[in-house]
């Protein structure tokens, strides 16, 4: 069990630490970059030559951050135009409705981009967990002063390394033989 002082240290490190100090940590995942008027075929060939990358980035000509686009929603609308009648089933009222038409329209990464969510290096760990979190995103890209892209935090790189720093290690490996603690579903009947 984490001893109060650890808990206080964690959380100091979370709301004390830069995401540029943390980035330091992590391996490097370069983000990718797509224009909002490349077609879904270039997205998804930009996406599957950079299979680390869960989020990709859609950026004007000054590579300024303008939205995002997780895998899944390009596997989603590229799925919807192949195989329509999968979506058709779950269609049951119009809101689904107008939201099939629309993905079944899209043809650019603008029509398929969300809204831009990124970091900025001096923000802390802390801030870059609570986007990662309302956002419902795999990663986020950092951005300079100017909305340009500079790099791109993965949020299961972004969490180990938090972990690293924080001391708190351990929780990610078994229990040692024979110890008090260890579960129920690692116990033998």
């Amino acid at each position: 069990m984490d001893h109060p002082e650890s808990a206080k240290s964690a959380a100091a490190i979370t709301q004390a630490s830069a995401v540029r100090d943390v980035a330091r940590l992590l391996p490097s995942t370069d983000p990718v970059r797509v224009l909002a008027s490349h077609a879904l075929r270039e997205v998804a060939s930009a996406s599957v030559q950079h299979p680390e990358c869960g989020v990709l980035c859609v950026v004007d000509e000054s590579d300024r951050l303008l939205g995002l686009i997780p895998v899944t929603q390009l596997v989603q609308d590229i799925f919807v135009k192949i195989v329509p009648e999968e979506f058709l089933s779950h269609i049951d009222h119009a809101a689904q409705a107008l939201d099939y038409a629309e993905r079944l329209g899209a043809r650019t990464a603008a029509d398929i981009m969300g809204k831009p969510v990124s970091v900025h290096p001096d923000e802390t760990v802390r801030d870059a967990f609570r986007k990662l979190h309302e956002s419902n995103l795999a990663g986020l890209p950092v951005v300079d002063d100017e909305g340009r892209v500079t790099g791109y935090l993965d949020e299961l790189e972004l969490l180990l390394a938090w972990v690293e720093v924080s001391g708190r290690g351990r929780l990610l490996e078994p229990p040692p033989a024979g110890d008090a603690g260890e579960s129920q579903a690692t116990r033998r009947p």
